[in-house]
């Protein structure tokens, strides 16, 4: 992120003070950063290091990271500082839960709301994207998987919704890069988000409402092994866990070791005078 420096009067370097779009260019690059786990699951998050590389005062780093822990992907303790979120399958599980409570909700107005050609529009965009699918890289099939599901939920004509499922699609998006790389979700996705459209044009409520959930379902599966397959890979990569075999990842409870404190071992009992008495 580009920012202009400021020198004072001696020609010291100061560093830049809050400017609603650096703040703001600041808070896309970290999130970026957090949704693509570039800062280490349970890793605590270098503040000195941010205001240096990003040329920027202290408050406006902080409103940045403070963002990221309203919308899940960090921790804040109290006399520690910033953490990045442990990865955890029971999480991942949580949040698909809510994105189909979510995506339903949003299908179930898009039946009584959207207009013909509102839906039409959103299938044009849909056709464009299969016409150029094997083109695609997998972060681009991805990014326009999400455009669609963001274009469907909006036909709601709800915002507050829109809102709410896009910061679930920030928090499983990189589950969601991998399942792309493992697996045949090309045809699937294409498929059933045909058969969607079709269904919605047609207004069946109920048989839309349930080829939404299985095609999240199976999204969602997947999913939840890349998770445990990502917990196994970090604990391999903490000393604390090399000698555990990947295999013997919790279920659906594997966060990493994060920054809880640890506890301090009992103190051992004063020496006892004859008498009973400590000296």
């Amino acid at each position: 992120m580009a920012v202009k420096k400021k020198t004072s009067k001696e020609g010291t370097h100061v560093p830049q003070t809050r400017d609603a779009s650096s703040v703001e260019r600041l808070y896309l690059e970290l999130r970026e950063r957090a949704m693509n786990y570039d800062f280490r699951p349970g890793a605590r998050i270098n503040e000195q290091a941010l205001g240096r590389e990003f040329d920027i005062s202290r408050p406006p780093l902080r409103e940045a990271l403070n963002r990221l822990v309203a919308e899940g992907f960090l921790d804040f303790v109290m006399n520690k500082g910033f953490f990045r979120k442990a990865i955890s399958v029971e999480e991942l599980y949580n949040l698909y839960q809510v994105r189909i409570a979510l995506e339903r909700r949003a299908l179930f107005l898009a039946v009584h709301n959207a207009t013909d050609a509102e839906i039409d529009s959103l299938r044009s965009y849909w056709e464009g994207v299969m016409a150029e699918a094997s083109g695609m890289s997998i972060g681009d099939l991805l990014l326009a998987d999400e455009e669609f599901h963001r274009r469907l939920t909006a036909l709601s004509h709800n915002r507050e919704l829109s809102q709410f499922l896009e910061q679930v699609t920030r928090r499983i998006h990189v589950a969601r890069h991998i399942d792309l790389e493992q697996s045949d979700w090309n045809a699937r996705a294409f498929n059933a988000h045909a058969q969607l459209l079709d269904l919605l044009q047609a207004r069946k409520l109920e048989p839309a409402l349930a080829a939404l959930s299985d095609h999240i379902d199976l999204s969602l599966k997947r999913a939840v092994q890349i998770t445990k397959e990502m917990v196994a890979k970090f604990f391999l990569h903490d000393q604390a866990w090399t000698s555990r075999p990947a295999a013997a990842a919790p279920e659906l409870s594997a966060d990493l070791p994060t920054h809880k404190e640890k506890k301090a071992p009992p103190r051992k009992a004063a020496p006892r005078t004859a008498k009973g008495t400590t000296p």
